[in-house]
């Protein structure tokens, strides 16, 4: 019998494509990684004097404790809410040092140990790790690549059971950069508010499409049901060091209220946001949309080279994503994604996430971080087609 609880019952031995990457750097062999998920080392440039100024406040020196979160904070979340048409009140934000934190808190919320929360498939695998952290058990429904990726409301309502308490929508999903259509939308409110199963609205990716003057719905100021929708600075203003999420409450007014109350409880337990980043919080996201633009001219310009370069190569596609900073990319389907990846590392230095990572589970694919510096995000994509076309000639050989 272990002393260890199962909450960690995943492997974690290290698996063969990291190890691979770990010798690699071991052996100061230069790698062009394609998987670069953090804004701070890649290369973009920062407002840095108006973020340390923002940090550097008096009031910072003083504890006062709020377990939802200091109040001119939450103010700030709420309009960034009401600059997007999305009717949001202090009192309905509960701030968290992480999204991943903000999913534990609404976990505790909804869930005993054994109940169940739907969460979609492919996507980021995250999500079960954190479900299995509150002993909660993760359901995949199925995302669609034949309808765009979008949800497939037959299947997610067939994997409904006594036990289902959430459905986990991640808008825009990471790394397919599908969204809701407003049918499917209505449908989930509907469905929530019916059933009585919470929505968990992932929103970390809400300001960036790849599409000049697109704009993604938010979840945030729903009506019915009850929804919580998940955000922070990590992704909206690309400052993940800084620490600062949070909970937007939504839905039916005889449950907001309640949840929040409730919500408010669990962060007073943890009080984990820190007293500088939330004083400068109004400050920061302030600076949010300038530094989501610097962002968005990056992922923009390397989907455009990567639609420009992969046509070179027949048996290689992009699977177009509307949003976010990823794309997928189909190869030739002689190999799994893994041996893919692996066959990239190992005979072009690129790093790439394999598509299984995601949960891609039919098609050869792997994932690409439109976030990389671009010239080293169009070498290695141009190695990459160079690796397959090798292999291509070879099998046809």
């Amino acid at each position: 019998m272990s002393i260890f609880s199962n909450r960690l019952s995943w492997n974690l031995e290290e698996n063969e494509l990291s190890r691979a990457l770990r010798r690699k750097r071991e052996e100061n062999h230069p790698v062009s990684d394609l998987t670069v998920s953090n804004p701070t080392r890649a290369g973009l440039s920062y407002p840095g004097e108006e973020i340390l100024n923002a940090l550097a406040r008096a009031e910072a020196l003083v504890y006062e404790p709020s377990a939802k979160g200091h109040l001119p904070a939450r103010e700030a979340v709420a309009r960034y809410y009401a600059d997007r048409g999305c009717a949001i009140h202090a009192d309905d934000v509960v701030l968290t040092a992480s999204t991943s934190e903000a999913y534990g808190h609404v976990f505790k919320l909804l869930c005993d140990a054994g109940d169940e929360v739907l969460v979609p498939e492919p996507s980021y695998p995250l999500l079960r790790f954190l479900a299995a952290l509150d002993e909660v058990k993760s359901i995949a429904y199925p995302l669609r690549l034949e309808d765009g990726w979008r949800i497939d409301l037959a299947s997610l309502a067939s994997l409904i059971s006594p036990r289902t308490r959430a459905l986990v929508v991640v808008n825009p999903n990471n790394p397919t950069g599908s969204y809701p259509t407003p049918d499917v939308r209505e449908n989930l409110l509907e469905l929530s508010e019916t059933k009585g199963i919470s929505l968990i609205v992932d929103e970390v990716f809400l300001d960036y499409p790849l599409q000049r003057n697109q704009e993604i719905p938010s979840f945030a100021g729903a009506t019915a049901g009850l929804v919580f929708v998940l955000s922070g600075l990590s992704k909206l203003a690309g400052l993940p060091q800084l620490k600062l999420a949070w909970i937007a409450i939504g839905g039916s007014p005889e449950l907001t209220g309640e949840a929040a109350n409730r919500l408010e409880h669990i962060s007073d337990t943890y009080l984990s946001v820190g007293t500088p980043v939330q004083i400068a919080a109004p400050h920061l996201l302030a600076l949010a949309p300038g530094i989501a633009e610097r962002i968005s001219l990056r992922t923009r310009s390397n989907l455009s080279v990567l639609s420009s370069l992969v046509p070179a190569e027949p048996s290689v596609s992009i699977l177009p994503p509307e949003a976010g900073w990823y794309a997928p990319v189909r190869l030739p389907a002689i190999e799994s994604s893994e041996s893919w990846a692996l066959r990239f590392l190992e005979e072009a230095s690129v790093y790439v996430h394999p598509g299984a990572y995601f949960g891609f589970d039919r098609e050869a694919l792997v994932v690409v971080s439109l976030l990389t510096e671009r010239a080293v995000f169009a070498r290695g994509i141009r190695e990459v087609l160079s690796v397959v076309s090798s292999r291509m000639r070879g099998t046809d050989g």
